[in-house]
């Protein structure tokens, strides 16, 4: 099973998205449910938006060891359960879920990279303050304003990009391309190990120094270095595993390719 998150700023169309792939592709896709402990909106239904917990109901999932992935958003808890995750393979579909980065990076860092396919729904910053200054209280329209420049900030951290900048139809049929390509694609396997080399989709070779984890936000890193220049770079793992579009060229390819090493000849 492969879960493919959608990532981006607030108002940038993620969950109508979401609605357009669990109402067309719901042959393949199953909708991975987070549990919140902010109280239902207005048409929000338990197990639809969410699973909606108290804090009683929350302490027992942080006492069980049952939570996966949790986040603190505008003063509420949201996360993914362990039961949760398991509910959605027993289906034999692929997870679909909304995330922020910080979720994201918590997923990638507890399945494993190569388990999630990252997808960033991009929409023009002017668009998404319009919509922002005509649906958000005062408070929470400048939190939702600094958070959304954040997260533009970090679109390369993304396996993929969605423009969300014509019809959603246009965005939708992007989005549910790059899932297509990626359903039967095999999955990264091969763990990156302090030694291994490289080659950069550019032509470049790099040799993978160590694995880390970010200081502040945990995030797992790949430091490695040109072979050429020896320059040292840290970047986070699921970008390193990740792929890029090359539209010139109408393909995806890995950013970075294992070099297998040569066996010695006698």
């Amino acid at each position: 099973m492969k879960i493919f998150v959608l990532n981006g700023p607030p108002s940038s169309g993620k969950t109508v998205l979401m609605d357009y792939l669990l109402l067309n592709d719901h042959d393949y896709l199953e909708p991975i449910i987070s549990f919140t402990t902010r109280a239902p909106k207005p048409g929000e239904k338990e197990g639809r938006e969410y699973y909606f917990v108290s804090p009683q109901q929350y302490t027992e999932y942080r006492v069980k060891g049952e939570i996966v992935e949790e986040i603190r958003y505008l003063d509420n808890t949201y996360g993914i359960t362990k039961t949760e995750i398991k509910r959605v393979q027993a289906t034999g579909r692929n997870g679909l879920a909304i995330l922020n980065l910080e979720g994201l990076r918590i997923l990638k860092n507890v399945l494993g990279p190569q388990n999630i396919v990252s997808i960033f729904i991009y929409r023009d910053l002017k668009d998404i303050l319009q919509d922002l200054q005509h649906h958000c209280e005062e408070i929470q329209y400048e939190r939702k304003v600094a958070n959304a420049k954040q997260e533009i900030k970090e679109i390369g951290a993304s396996d993929y990009v969605v423009y969300n900048i014509g019809s959603l139809a246009d965005a939708y049929e992007q989005l549910q391309a790059i899932i297509r390509k990626e359903i039967n694609a095999p999955p990264i396997t091969r763990l990156i190990k302090p030694g291994q080399r490289y080659r950069h989709f550019k032509g470049d070779l790099y040799e993978v120094i160590t694995t880390a984890l970010h200081s502040e936000n945990y995030c797992p890193l790949v430091v490695y270095k040109n072979l050429a220049t020896g320059v040292v770079y840290a970047r986070p793992y699921d970008l390193f595993c990740g792929k890029k579009e090359l539209e010139s060229q109408n393909r995806i390819v890995n950013r970075f390719e294992l070099v297998e090493e040569e066996p010695d000849q006698d």
